[in-house]
């Protein structure tokens, strides 16, 4: 880990965050624009390139750099979606899991019966 270069004490790794938008802070190379920083948040025009910080563990100073191969972060709106996707699979698998624990612990000759009642089904 890099050393802190005001007081030589040990770096560690970060990064800040926009709170009430649950994004990292980006660079945006050029002269600061309102209209150049929506465009940018909305993958218009230029890449804006995430920033990634360390801090010092003795002193606090904090360092920020430009990452380019830093891993971009999904937007509130990927990760709520990314979520709802996720609740469906759990409510699946729990299904899914129901079916099994009653399969492991029905006696067998009902499971047989319920299983042959499924292969030739009567009128």
């Amino acid at each position: 880990m890099a050393d802190c270069p005001k007081c030589r004490g040990r770096m560690m790794p970060g990064s800040a965050l926009l709170a009430e938008y649950g994004a990292r802070v980006k660079w945006l190379d050029g002269e600061p624009s309102v209209w150049r920083s929506v465009a940018a948040s909305l993958g218009i025009g230029r890449k804006a390139t995430e920033l990634t910080a360390r801090r010092c563990s003795q002193c606090g100073f904090v360092e920020f750099f430009a990452d380019p191969s830093a891993k971009p972060v999904t937007s509130l709106t990927t990760v709520e979606h990314e979520t709802e996707e996720l609740r469906g699979l759990v409510s699946r698998l729990q299904d899914r899991l129901a079916v099994l624990e009653t399969i492991a612990t029905d006696p067998a000759e009902r499971t047989a019966r319920e299983i042959e009642s499924l292969r030739d089904p009567s009128p």
